[in-house]
């Protein structure tokens, strides 16, 4: 990655977020999911070509892997900006000379372009491509079925101590007038094998309101969970004005639709995030047993748990950390040059990772890895994966017929070190280190497209906010739409954000006014941590609950997703 190409227009999309003083919010209603996409039609179960892609904003980047005339492996990058119809047509570029596998440092250059590939998204996981000298065919993100039964439902080794597993979600729903719900939802498996879905409405008031509790089936070959609200927790009590609720998790997003009890006839489409889940064995006192809590994390805010360890216990806590999907970059090759890259892409504990590099030739070239995450055995230690480096040959280039490729050579072991501490509070799932063949370990992150001279543009955007009032708390959704001197605002200029610290270029300190004069008595004040890779905030800065729509207007999720069993049926 590092391509100068490349570069280039990043820092051109980069200028322009820059001067960026309100987003067009007649924008795109979903966000294509970052990771491994294929080729429906040529996924056939043998190697064969595709390409990652990564979204951020209105820009999108795609490393393509696929395969000269000759056989040998290569790959191609394409950069640009989706339109509004969640297009583009862009050059793809192929690059030569760069660093090998264990060879010294060693900048690439440009090498020419076999055409423009042409991409049309049309949700978060279907969309269309059309490669140089070939007719345009639908793409589809490459979905890792999720292992079943739940790792988290699996009985405890010692029946007779107290044993769960939850998995905790983040929800939003639209009502037919247009209204947004904010959710909070936790599915757990109950002793008889069965799941429950304990679910809670955030209103304006109440940040924890009573859940409604929902029995659920999972339908293992759709992998769609559906819940029907019991008649124990009645709707006038909870606020959860639905009763029937399908959805499935697809890595750190989740799509379905409710039910609201009023209107059997209407559907409301959902959008999540998965924040992580969490399998305990613990016991009340007195302390005769070792208690153990292993999580898998995609937020923050599943650890570093505390799920019924009595005071003065012994346990033992494994986290997981599950990663930012999307285009790395190596920090000490982060210089401007064209160079090599890594893309990740986690789905569970599954890690596959694409390396775009160079043979001692210097023509380019691409390996695959795939592997399963390790959780360390204590506390806060690294989640690690190990897995062979492969290179691959034979197999279909651009305006060749269909065609499969081969495995061709193993360069060796790739090891993955995953931190959940970036500093001494959290981590923001978009550091690690990597351990690539015949080389030193090193430090790596994800790679920012649209990041700006001034830290406010790219935290304009939608958000729930938890408003600190005189006499509690106030939960609104706000839209911080344009800059204004050292302010993000919303449109009447009532609500204003700032910098908090210098040193802090992601914390904000939020006011909510009467009027747009910031010199008067706030009617609410909230402080935010904004992360760009990560929809909920920091533990240590809870005011910011959830964020729907980024800088542009973009829906962050995957949208009205049309997926095997998902729909409510008519009654």
């Amino acid at each position: 990655m590092g391509m100068q190409a490349i570069r280039r227009n990043l820092v051109a999309i980069a200028a322009l977020a820059g001067a960026l003083t309100a987003p067009a919010w007649a924008a795109r209603e979903f966000t294509p999911q970052s990771g491994l996409w294929m080729i429906p039609s040529e996924n056939n179960g043998q190697p064969g070509r595709g390409f990652s892609l990564d979204v951020q904003g209105n820009t999108a980047f795609l490393q393509v892997f696929n395969y000269e005339k000759s056989g040998a492996a290569t790959f191609h990058t394409a950069v640009g900006q989706l339109d509004a119809a969640a297009s583009m047509t862009v050059p793809l570029l192929r690059f030569k000379g760069g660093r090998y596998l264990g060879g010294p440092p060693q900048v690439a250059s440009e090498d020419g372009t076999p055409g423009n590939v042409s991409v049309r998204f049309t949700d978060g996981l279907n969309g269309t491509i059309q490669f140089p000298g070939e007719s345009q065919q639908p793409i589809a993100r490459f979905v890792v079925p999720e292992a079943l039964p739940y790792w988290w439902t699996q009985p405890a080794a010692a029946p007779e101590i107290k044993a769960g597993g939850t998995r905790d979600m983040s929800w939003i729903s639209r009502t037919s007038s247009g209204a947004q719900i904010f959710w909070r939802s936790s599915l757990s498996n109950l002793a008889d094998g069965s799941l429950s879905l304990q679910l809670s409405r955030v209103n304006e008031r109440n940040l924890y309101s009573p859940p409604r509790t929902f029995a659920c089936q999972l339908d293992e070959e759709t992998q769609v969970v559906d819940c029907l609200a019991q008649t124990s927790t009645n709707e006038a009590t909870t606020g959860v004005i639905v009763d029937r609720v399908r959805f499935r998790t697809l890595g750190r997003d989740v799509v379905g639709f409710m039910r609201p009890t009023s209107n059997h006839g209407e559907r409301w489409l959902l959008n999540g995030f998965n924040e992580g889940s969490t399998r305990y064995t613990c016991t009340s006192e007195p302390c005769s047993y070792l208690n153990n809590i292993t999580t898998w994390a995609y937020s923050s805010n599943v650890f570093p748990g505390g799920i019924c360890i009595p005071e003065m216990c012994n346990f033992t806590y494994s986290l997981m950390v599950l990663p930012s999907n999307g285009a790395w970059i190596i920090d000490d090759e982060t210089n401007g040059q064209p160079g090599r890259g890594v893309f990740l892409d986690v789905q569970e504990n599954v890690a596959i990772i694409q390396t775009s590099d160079y043979l001692q030739s210097g023509e380019p070239t691409f390996h695959m890895g795939a592997s399963r995450l390790r959780a360390p055995q204590n506390d806060y230690s690294e989640t690690t994966a190990d897995m062979p480096l492969i290179r691959y040959q034979g197999g279909r280039h651009f305006g060749g017929p269909a065609q499969s490729g081969s495995e061709t050579a193993n360069a060796g072991t790739l090891q993955l070190m995953l931190s959940p501490r970036k500093d001494s509070d959290s981590t923001d799932f978009a550091t690690g280190n990597i351990h690539l063949p015949a080389e030193s370990a090193k430090p790596m992150h994800r790679l920012r497209f649209e990041a700006s001279s001034n830290p406010l543009t790219d935290k304009l955007g939608e958000y729930l906010i938890r408003w600190k009032i005189d006499g509690g708390y106030l939960q609104r959704w706000e839209r911080l739409t344009r800059l204004e001197d050292i302010f993000a605002t919303n449109d009447d200029g009532t609500v204003k954000c700032y910098v908090s610290a210098p040193s802090e270029p992601d914390g904000l300190r939020c006011a909510w006014l009467p009027s747009p004069n910031i010199s008067q008595t706030w009617l609410g004040s909230a402080s935010l941590t904004i992360s760009p890779f990560q929809r909920k905030t920091n533990p240590n800065a809870p005011d910011m609950l959830y964020r729907t729509r980024d800088q542009h207007g973009n829906w962050l999720g995957l949208g009205a997703v049309n997926l095997p069993g998902l729909a409510i049926p008519a009654d």
